[in-house]
């Protein structure tokens, strides 16, 4: 073949791969462009391509290698100077970026990518007409650009337009996709208008639904300024009819018990939250000594704080909470939360930080004045120009000249904050209640992103919830663990793992409502999070099967040796860990089964640690064809776990065209095949098991242990009705007690091949409870949970 055919194909084949990346299939398209470029090295159009997918799979220092060979090889190529001019922007470097994007809208009109990067550009210089003629361009080639959408709405809020314009604009972006600033963008568009009751609406409504979204914290911030001193902001003239309504700092009437019920529900937070409450009570008890003593106080005391504790422990929920309670107190005249920084109450130069707090104080009477990252207020000894010291003072006075008017709450890290409150006694003077925010625990953060994966329509697998363990506990190394929001940052990148993860696949409803280990970045493999020694003593605590406990507890101690020899770098035994359970109905087989998955996976050698409870009907089909892939379905979905094959001998038949052969056949190969992937155990009577394994030496080959479980005797029996009844909270007397005891000895010495063991004390006592509420039925004196004689019926 020529040089030209070979070039004229790899031209039509790149046309192709240019299309999957089109279509966010650049990971699996790599490979294949790598080929490209070792046939083909000074080929512009395999550079740009292979430069695209980087682009596209966030390698963004191959890409702009490749990218950069691209234009060399070609400078006239608009779509290799637009990935050129996005990959500066990247690099932040905007000079370059603007030339090659200008370069390539230059060359091609056309080039809506172009276009873009332009309007962007133009937009942060703040040249919005320039701004809104890129975009408009970029629609008229791409109508339905999320990216151009997104930033004509953002145009429109710079200038101001009319609010059914901005509005209108963001829900045509909507249409096309979302992202978290969607909802801030809102809000402010009606903020701008003065339409601050709506504002609050859906700040009330991101709280109940987006708790830790980012947006959500923003419009937060954005609500906390719409107060007194914001009333002079231009506001069109039809909203001024509105003003008593939507301006004023009163808030809707918020009970007490409402309130503290918010409080209290709060996730983590005890000490805090005993703090608080106490706090309520003792108000209320001064406020009533002082009615009935008929005291008369000139002045109530005040009530500043200080709130010390990592980021995302509750602080500013508190904060706002607080507002609330004294608020229905009566202690606060409206309860609003007034948030704020540093950047907020220090100015640039003498004079300016005095008025920029006084400002803040004055929105802030009647109400919470939250200060965080207070300790930055205090200037170090060595910079005279900072102006956080007249802040402080400005505050100070205004703690003791309206100390009944507003509430101080000063936030930050624990050991900053004792530095500010150390360095000023006239600060610390004023501040009478210290709070200290502790970590969550693993479990509470469990909890906050559980509620969060609700808000968003997920649920957490058990593996995920580990899986979140692992991530969240890396977090905790950092300084200063951001706690909640460390988790909604982890659940937010968890979720945009699970979309980019599935985009390119075929799912089912149930994959769209679900996080999984991968999700998170943890190899699930890797997730054996069960507590080894609880599980041990949970076999050790089960009423009897002495001689079955002793079995499992040697072969569970085997494998551990094993496991610990494999982490010190010797080379593991192939473990092989199928089993045969023996015995009558009821005799525990499934329990104690369950609780080898558990342990298995706690040790390291199931991955996963479930079981799959089967039967013949679940293996075996009706026609030629079908058990084969049934049994499969049920062995896969065995895999990292424990496949229960309850009466496993039933798979086994005298004729030969019976379909449990099939069965068999592929249960032996799997076993064999898979011995790492699942553990095999097949339960049943002992001679039914014993006939089936002496007829099939392929499955007797592959069977490394045989426990026998042997039938409860009249203690253990006895044992088992007392601990059902007792988990329930019911009591015998004692010829109750004598009865069951005598009913067991008799059942237990004429027992046959039908007797239920355990399933016959647990049903015993079912029908105890069904015959004492007949009884109470007829005596309604009766105690509810004493079982008599007359209620326990003959077995």
């Amino acid at each position: 073949m020529t040089d030209e055919n070979l070039t004229e194909n790899i031209d039509e084949r790149l046309k192709g791969i240019e299309n999957n990346i089109r279509k966010n299939m650049s990971l699996s398209s790599v490979p294949v462009l790598m080929e490209a470029i070792r046939t083909h090295p000074d080929h512009p159009h395999v550079n740009y391509l292979l430069g695209l997918s980087h682009y596209k799979n966030r390698n963004l220092e191959k890409a702009m290698h490749y990218a950069l060979r691209a234009v060399e090889l070609d400078g006239t190529g608009d779509s290799y100077l637009t990935l050129l001019a996005k990959l500066y922007t990247e690099d932040g470097d905007d000079k370059a970026a603007e030339s090659y994007a200008q370069a390539a809208f230059t060359r091609n009109p056309a080039n809506w990518e172009a276009a873009l990067v332009l309007a962007k550009m133009a937009f942060e210089k703040n040249d919005l007409p320039r701004a809104l003629e890129l975009v408009d361009q970029v629609l008229e080639h791409s109508p339905k650009s999320f990216a151009a959408l997104r930033l004509k709405s953002k145009i429109y809020l710079q200038q101001e337009e009319e609010l059914e314009t901005i509005l209108a604009s963001i829900e045509e972006s909507e249409k096309y996709g979302y992202d978290d600033a969607i909802e801030y963008d809102r809000v402010y568009a009606y903020y701008i208008h003065g339409r601050f009751d709506e504002c609050r609406r859906i700040h009330k409504e991101l709280e109940r639904t987006r708790p830790l979204s980012h947006s959500t914290e923003k419009v937060g911030k954005l609500i906390a300024t719409m107060q007194s001193s914001r009333l002079a902001r231009r506001v069109p003239h039809a909203d001024y009819f509105h003003m008593d309504a939507a301006h004023s700092n009163r808030k809707v009437k918020v009970s007490l018990e409402e309130s503290l019920a918010e409080l209290n529900e709060l996730i983590g937070l005890a000490e805090v939250k005993e703090t608080i409450n106490r706090i309520v009570k003792l108000v209320e008890y001064d406020k009533k000594r002082a009615y009935m003593l008929s005291i008369e106080k000139n002045e109530q005391p005040s009530y500043h704080f200080a709130f010390s504790g990592n980021p995302g422990t509750g602080k500013t929920t508190v904060a706002r909470i607080l507002g609330d309670i004294f608020y229905s107190l009566g202690i606060l005249e409206s309860g609003q939360l007034v948030e704020v920084d540093r950047s907020d109450l220090v100015g640039g130069y003498v004079g300016q930080t005095a008025q920029k707090t006084k400002a803040v104080i004055e929105s802030a009477m009647g109400g919470v004045l939250f200060i965080d990252e207070a300790y930055s207020l205090a200037s170090s000894d060595s910079d005279s120009l900072d102006y956080g010291s007249e802040a402080i003072d400005t505050l100070i006075k205004a703690m003791e000249d309206h100390r009944n008017d507003f509430i101080v709450i000063l936030a930050g890290y624990d050991t900053g904050m004792k530095q500010l409150l150390k360095s000023n006694p006239g600060l610390s003077s004023r501040i009478n209640m210290q709070i200290d925010f502790e970590d969550f625990s693993d479990q509470e953060l469990l909890e906050i992103a559980k509620a969060q994966a609700k808000d968003n329509h997920y649920t957490l697998t058990e593996e995920a919830e580990q899986a979140f363990k692992v991530k969240i506990n890396q977090e905790k190394v950092v300084p200063q663990f951001a706690n909640a929001r460390a988790v909604r940052n982890i659940m937010e990148e968890a979720m945009r793992e699970r979309a980019f993860r599935l985009s390119e696949k075929s799912v089912t409803k149930a994959d769209l409502v679900i996080l999984e280990p991968l999700d998170f970045g943890i190899d699930p493999n890797q997730l054996f999070g069960d507590n080894i020694e609880d599980l041990m003593a949970q076999l050790r605590n089960l009423v009897g099967l002495k001689d079955v406990k002793k079995q499992v507890s040697s072969i569970m101690n085997y494998v551990r040796a094993e496991k610990r020899r494999e982490k010190m770098g010797h080379p593991m035994n192939d473990l092989s860990l199928h089993m045969v359970f023996t015995g009558n109905p009821g005799t525990g087989k499934t329990t104690i089964a369950r609780l080898i998955s558990q342990i298995l996976k706690s040790i390291g050698v199931l991955k996963r640690g479930h079981m799959i409870e089967v039967t013949r009907e679940d293996l075996v089909g009706q026609y030629v064809g079908q058990t084969g892939p049934k049994t499969l379905e049920k062995i896969k979905e065995a895999y990292g776990g424990v496949l229960f094959i309850d009466e496993a001998y039933s798979l086994y038949s005298a004729s030969e065209n019976d379909f449990g052969y099939e069965a068999i056949s592929a249960l032996i190969k799997e076993m064999e095949d898979n011995r790492d992937k699942l553990v095999v155990i097949m339960a049943g009577y002992p001679s039914e098991m014993e006939q089936m394994l002496s007829m099939n030496s392929g499955i007797r080959s592959r069977i490394a242990y045989t426990v026998d479980f042997p039938d409860y005797d009249s203690e253990e029996l006895t044992e088992i009705f007392h601990m059902a009844a007792t988990q329930q909270g019911f009591v015998l007397t004692e010829e109750a007690q004598e009865k069951v005891k005598n009913l067991f000895v008799q059942s237990y010495t004429t027992r046959d091949s039908h007797f239920g063991n355990a399933r016959t004390a647990r049903s015993l006592f079912e029908k105890a409870k069904l015959h004492q509420s007949n009884r109470l039925a007829e005596d309604e004196d009766a105690d509810l949970f004493t079982i008599l004689p007359e209620d326990i019926e003959e077995i």
